[in-house]
């Protein structure tokens, strides 16, 4: 008999609430959902009234970080699951005791690891230091903002990878450009820069086209495709990169 996990969701967007709801009544029938919050008196209300085993709690609850709340808590037994819409790039890779993380969009593979390995180290305890030590690392990790480097003919171009909008092949060249509206020529291929910048969420669209997908504002399916970034440019989707692109973008 599979053993019930009782949870608590935080977080200040109701849709996201019922997103991550309608996930674990799908794919996780052991996880018995006791109540929800989205505010910093409702959270204090359920976690101190409640007994959960496990909580998934966004990182930011309006103006505030749940570090916050976590902080006014004499102590908790219950497991942590951070949510997070912070870009996936910045904590990709990092492994932590005492807590847990998914990325908005929630996938449904990940939820089912995570609740797994909350049913099997339901009993194993960590102090509230360890887990707050736990939060202000992954918290550092996803306000971190990743830069890349970039020759041209007159140097190295340091600059943020979420300032660039998308890069545009010229043959033999390729050209940045940035939210600011500059453009940086770099005498490298788009080839070279798709594998450089795919765990930066760039994707290749377009044999002419590799784009931020941070920057995308509207995609249109109509005409064959095409994706209006927040600089109001349009780009077209090429018929091989439109499975990708709509996975990427959780198209629904």
């Amino acid at each position: 008999m599979i053993e019930t996990v009782k949870c608590i969701i935080i977080d200040d967007e109701q849709k996201d609430r019922e997103n991550i709801r309608m996930l674990l009544d799908s794919y996780c029938p052991q996880v018995e959902i006791i109540g929800e919050a989205n505010d910093r008196s409702s959270v204090l209300s359920v976690l101190t009234e409640m007994k959960p085993d496990l909580v998934f709690m966004d990182i930011q609850l309006g103006a505030i970080s749940v570090f916050d709340v976590l902080n006014e808590l004499s102590g908790f037994d219950f497991k942590i699951v951070f949510v997070t819409a912070f870009d996936k790039y910045a904590i990709q890779g990092y492994q932590y005791d005492a807590i847990d993380y998914l990325l908005k969009p929630v996938d449904p593979k990940r939820l089912i690891q995570v609740v797994d390995k909350t049913s099997r180290l339901k009993d194993q305890f960590k102090s509230k230091e360890s887990i707050v030590n736990d939060f202000k690392e992954l918290y550092s990790k996803i306000t971190e903002t990743p830069k890349i480097s970039i020759t041209d003919a007159k140097g190295v171009h340091v600059v943020k990878a979420i300032d660039v909008l998308y890069c545009v092949s010229d043959g033999n060249y390729t050209t940045f450009v940035m939210t600011d509206e500059t453009e940086i020529v770099i005498s490298k291929n788009l080839k070279h820069f798709e594998t450089k910048l795919q765990n930066y969420n760039f994707l290749r669209i377009h044999k002419s086209y590799l784009v931020n997908l941070d920057h995308i504002d509207f995609l249109i399916k109509e005409q064959g495709g095409s994706v209006i970034m927040k600089n109001g440019k349009s780009l077209p989707i090429s018929r091989k990169s439109k499975k990708d692109l709509y996975d990427k973008m959780n198209v629904l």
